[in-house]
């Protein structure tokens, strides 16, 4: 362990016999409101009916109400579930959701389908979308980041969000609602030191107060994590490494899940007006990556200002200005520079809500405009990306290797929704977004459904929506230079390059899905619950990669119009394929809470319903976005995706001051994308937390109590089959202590002159 690890923990010890000595001397902390937090305010899954949900619609925030599938998290789930990342904590938790490796990423999965990158799924921060239109999808130090006490709860939209949201929304939607400053009774300020195995450290202070009006939350943190030695198994211990070292990926000394990073967000509030500013910084490995661009750093800044007016008694309005900056850079273990680009997001929204002009009825309308400004240099000067050391000169790099060309792309939408209570006990809904964009055109998604309560304890909702993303900005700009990237504008360009059997390319259009649910949720008995929702979606116009490869000793590739081929000998692009397929899933929770205990069971369950003998062929040949053909018998299944999953979760506060929590996760068998079946696995976490008093709180998490160690379900390559049944992402048995230190008065305190 190293000198600057031993003085960190030496320091956590400090300052615990510092607090708990202070702690003492309360008086009869049990009154405190922090030993009154009953399970019931802890334990959201599924969620309660009088819980507020903000992510799904734009007029119910009543969770019994919602028009699509919603799973709340809470921070006391997240903050005793063992989990690094927020990617991590919606697999133990979310129905439906599995984050699944590929060869540069990590994917966030949704009911069987996990795309080449995270385009497809929509990441929010407060409402805010944080996406970046040039590639990737959600920001990285945010998904993927190490750090997760600023979060207050999670909000996912199993399934298609594009009706309040537009594209992105594909597949589903997370939004992380932060801690604010209208906490009440809550200590102004909070210290947290963690430490752990593998040089394990996290540090963050959070800083609460009101002043004539002007309420604040302030949050900062530091996190470092070594990670684990990447086994020499599956992946790792077959795929060659293209990078300057050769051998295989395990050769290229790798640490699993390795990452450090940066986290500061302040969320001010004055009367009608809400700021909201926000860094994220991270730096960690893409340990499945066999080049030398195998190091990722983000640093994502922005602000979001909002403003909400009563118009009357009856019509409102919040208007809000995002700005959002976002560098990322590329390096390799050794620290060599590879390159890296930015992107600034700019955008407006308003909405205007009106409730019971006509009686029972909620509406809301409102229109939204994002810019995207992309092809920047980042904070480096650099906007140019590498895959090989020493194959390229870093003082022309952003000449002739270009990462993304500069392109500015405006997404104008409207949206209306309406919510009309029919009678006491039937509920209908309809909403529809209309997007239009300078290249792929216009697009409208659709909503509606029916909510029946027929008795008090049983809520059933049948609906219809539409879900869609068009292709990424690279496809306009172009970029990835030399690496062999082919941009939109060429694509009738190909037959006059005269590349053997190659033809011209078709322009893309949005791919979408069609979705069919039926929710129901009955109160079996008192402390009882039962909810399960059935789904059928179609998908259509798939937006997957395509490769035109020669070999080099029968033909030297050409330039194609202005794209110059990749030093492989080949092109990329982006391409819809022919035909559509259909799938069906049931998702289904029981869940029993009292006071002192919660226990939940949940299984979610996907199947590749049908699909058309294009869709079929392109899975027989591994080459499918999403599906797999079984070597053994031409059955479709998901590619890389496991297709049942069984999720156990045990709370329980036996004492006061003791919280304890199991969490455990079983995944069936899942198929590679070459059709091989690979085995599944199962994971249990343990944490627990005991409140010395009302200052201090000491947890320990226990990452995979029986270090089991099945390969990772992956999705490795976007040109061709993969080469091993997974990868050995899974960290082994693993644990971390966190302390948490409350300072300052508050509320009741004050009121009793303490």
């Amino acid at each position: 362990m190293r000198e600057d690890m031993k003085n960190i923990i030496l320091c956590c010890f400090v300052i615990i016999w510092l607090a708990v000595g202070e702690a003492t001397a309360q008086t009869d902390t049990t009154k405190n409101p922090l030993f009154q937090i009953e399970a019931e305010d802890i334990l959201r899954l599924p969620v309660r009916a009088d819980e507020q949900v903000s992510t799904a619609s734009n007029v119910i925030r009543d969770a019994s109400k919602q028009p699509a599938s919603v799973t709340v998290i809470t921070q006391e789930q997240i903050q005793y579930c063992g989990a690094r990342t927020v990617a991590e904590a919606l697999t133990i938790f979310v129905q439906g959701f599995f984050a699944i490796e590929d060869q540069d990423d990590i994917i966030a999965g949704f009911r069987g389908m996990a795309p080449d990158n995270n385009s497809k799924v929509i990441l929010l921060l407060n409402g805010q979308n944080l996406n970046t239109e040039f590639f990737w999808g959600p920001p990285d130090a945010i998904l993927h980041g190490t750090d997760l006490n600023y979060i207050e709860r999670i909000e996912v939209i199993r399934g298609s969000g594009s009706v309040t949201l537009g594209q992105g929304a594909l597949l589903g939607v997370i939004n992380i609602i932060t801690k604010d400053a209208l906490k009440e009774n809550a200590y102004p300020v909070k210290i947290g030191l963690s430490a752990g195995l593998d040089e394990y450290t996290q540090t963050h202070v959070s800083l609460r107060f009101n002043v004539k009006g002007i309420k604040n939350y302030t949050y900062f943190a530091g996190a470092n994590y070594e990670g684990q030695t990447f086994r020499n198994e599956g992946w790792s211990a077959v795929q060659g490494n293209q990078g300057w070292k050769g051998g295989k990926v395990f050769d290229m000394n790798h640490r699993l899940r390795r990452a450090n990073g940066f986290s500061f967000l302040s969320n001010t509030q004055y009367k009608n007006w809400q700021i909201n500013l926000f860094r994220f910084s991270q730096k960690r490995d893409l340990y499945n990556f066999y080049r030398d661009r195998e190091v990722l750093q983000q640093d994502l800044m922005g602000i979001n200002l909002a403003y909400t007016t009563n118009i009357t008694n009856k019509i409102t309005n919040k208007t809000e200005l995002s700005v959002i900056d976002d560098h990322y850079s590329l390096y390799s273990l050794t620290g060599t520079v590879m390159g890296g680009t930015a992107e600034r997001r700019m955008g407006v929204k308003t909405l205007f809500s009106f409730d019971d002009l006509i009686k029972n009825n909620r509406l809301a309308v409102g229109i939204e405009y994002r810019g995207f400004f992309m092809g920047r240099k980042n904070r480096e000067n650099n906007n140019y990306i590498a895959n090989v050391i020493n194959t390229f000169n870093p003082a022309t790099a952003n000449e002739e290797l270009v990462m993304a060309y500069k392109q500015q792309i405006g997404l104008l939408s409207f949206f209306a929704e309406d919510f009309y209570s029919i009678t006491p006990k039937l509920d209908a809904f309809v909403a529809f977004r209309f997007d239009r964009h300078p290249y792929w055109g216009r697009n409208i998604s659709p909503r509606l459904g029916l909510i029946y309560t027929p008795l008090p304890a049983l809520s059933v909702r049948a609906s219809y929506q539409a879900g869609f993303r068009g292709a990424v900005g690279l496809h306009y700009s172009g970029g990835y230079r030399r690496d062999g990237f082919l941009r939109a504008e060429n694509y009738n360009k190909v037959e006059t390059a005269q590349i053997p059997a190659e033809r011209n390319i078709e322009a893309i259009v949005p791919e979408r899905i069609n979705n069919l649910e039926l929710s129901i949720r009955y109160n079996v008995v008192k402390n009882l619950t039962f909810q399960t929702v059935g789904f059928y979606n179609t998908v259509s116009n798939v937006i997957d990669v395509g490769v035109i490869y020669q070999d080099p000793s029968a033909f030297s590739m050409v330039n194609v119009g202005s794209d110059v081929a990749g030093d492989w000998n080949g092109y990329w692009y982006f391409k819809n394929t022919k035909g559509t397929f259909s799938q069906i899933g049931l998702e289904s929770v029981l869940a029993y809470q009292t006071p002192k205990y919660h226990f939940s069971l949940s299984n979610a369950i996907v199947k590749v319903a049908g699909a058309t003998e294009a869709q079929k062929e392109l899975a027989q040949k591994a080459n499918s976005m999403y599906l797999a053909s079984n070597a053994q018998d031409s059955s479709l299944h998901y590619k890389a995706f496991p297709e049942m999953v069984t999720r156990f979760h045990a709370w329980a506060k036996p004492m006061q001051n003791l919280h304890l929590s199991f969490n455990l996760l079983h995944y069936s068998t899942w198929y590679s994308p070459a059709g091989t079946i690979a085995k599944g696995g199962w994971i249990m976490n343990f944490g627990a937390g005991y409140n010395f008093n009302s200052r201090f709180e000491l947890q320990f998490l226990l990452k995979n109590i029986a270090n089991a160690t099945p390969l990772y379900p992956m999705n490795s390559n976007a040109g061709g089959p993969d080469v091993s049944p997974g990868t050995p992402a899974w960290e082994t048995r693993s644990f971390w202590l966190r302390g948490i230190i409350s300072l300052g008065v508050v509320g009741e305190e004050v009121k009793k002159g303490k």
